[in-house]
């Protein structure tokens, strides 16, 4: 894949299972799946290949992990779970944003949990280390107990990537991920117009699902599932004909367009025309973040933090350029679109089992699907030739 534009009309060729000429892990064929097939149905059960995308993928890449609401003065911290790292940012004494591991070096307690302020210092709640809000060390109480001298700024807080599009805060636990904004390329430019550090977070939706994270995202990039497992919600809006993907690096595009009384119903941000004023976009952004954006300038955000093999946590946060409006509608909507969801990929979850399944051919509406799926085995792939 290259940044430019592969926008795929045409209905694929018939499928076929991975070659095995790739590497195997824990008997999975690790490569990118071929543009007309998808990857190995055993990569949704290997406890190996989890543990390796949690050591590779999630460290390597971008992860959402807070908006700056929730970062407005010097103390205030939000916490996520990246690969399994506890990972915090929080707003330094000078105003600026660090992201550090949330794990004391002394015992590796957490030292923070959820979303909040700690005042000026981060104090562990083990043994009451103390460190100031840049990660420095600079308490150690009864300190005169340790044999030896203590290396105090060998024992400060390790600090992680950090970096922010609009309102939406990004960590990179490896730091050797592209920029921020190569990674969500072509988003900055595209929805530059959208104003989305406007709008205000109006309601969230957080859910435990059991099924494995690359089912779930395999359904949130597929667009060819709309009109049937959505038929009772939002699938009356999903006419094929007004859907076109697009797919970039890191990144893939859904367009809808609008009828006429779908637009008059939410209406339109002042400054957008074109396709921005005609409907919705939709951004997959890998390796579980996801972005839909309205003509009114509201959003909804949505990510998937893998819990387990089979167990996917699943939230949403919905913002609105009307934050003292009335949601409710809009809410129920979403949580009906959210259980539909949930029930189809548990299914798929149940089906992925059966030992005479093989992937079946790809609809020209799954090519967000294709860049997942390639861009996954490809780094699983590149990590593993270097080290096996």
């Amino acid at each position: 894949m290259t940044p430019a534009r592969l926008q795929s009309l045409a209905r694929p060729q018939a499928p076929g299972p991975p070659t095995g000429a790739g590497p195997t892990y824990d008997g999975v064929a690790i490569e990118p799946p071929a543009d007309d097939s998808f990857m190995d149905p055993a990569s949704y059960f290997s406890e190996a290949l989890f543990e390796l995308e949690q050591r590779v993928v999630f460290p390597q890449s971008w992860i959402f992990a807070a908006d700056l609401s929730m970062l407005k003065e010097p103390g205030d911290y939000a916490t996520e779970t990246i690969g399994g790292e506890p990972v915090m940012v929080v707003r330094d004494s000078d105003g600026g944003l660090r992201a550090f591991l949330n794990v004391c070096p002394h015992r590796a307690s957490t030292l923070v949990e959820g979303a909040g302020n700690c005042g000026r210092r981060l104090v562990c709640p083990y043994h009451g280390w103390t460190f100031e809000l840049d990660g420095r060390l600079v308490g150690i109480p009864r300190q005169k107990g340790f044999e030896g001298d203590i290396d105090w700024g060998a024992h400060g807080l390790r600090e992680v990537a950090v970096d922010v599009w609009e309102q939406f805060v990004f960590v990179n636990v490896s730091g050797a991920a592209p920029s921020l904004l190569e990674w969500l390329h072509p988003l900055p430019e595209q929805l530059a117009g959208h104003g989305l550090s406007d709008p205000s977070r109006v309601y969230e939706i957080d859910d435990l699902v059991d099924s494995n994270w690359k089912i779930m995202m395999d359904n949130a990039f597929c667009d060819y599932h709309l009109e049937f497992v959505h038929a009772e919600s939002i699938g009356v809006y999903a006419d094929p004909a007004s859907i076109t993907e697009e797919l970039w690096d890191y990144t893939g595009r859904l367009t809808t367009r609008w009828t006429p009384e779908q637009l008059s119903a939410i209406g339109v941000r002042p400054g957008l025309s074109g396709a921005a004023a005609s409907g919705a976009f939709a951004y997959s952004v890998f390796p579980n973040w996801f972005i839909a954006v309205f003509p009114n300038g509201g959003a909804s955000v949505m990510w998937w933090t893998p819990v387990s093999l089979r167990q996917t946590r699943a939230r949403v946060w919905n913002y609105s350029p009307d934050p003292d409006g009335d949601h409710r509608a809009d809410y129920e909507q979403l949580r009906a679109v959210q259980r539909e969801d949930y029930a189809i990929c548990e299914k798929v979850q149940r089906g992925l089992a059966s030992r005479f399944y093989r992937p079946g051919p790809q609809h020209y509406l799954e090519l967000r699907i294709r860049g997942f799926q390639q861009r996954l085995m490809a780094m699983l792939a590149d990590h593993l030739a270097t080290d096996p």
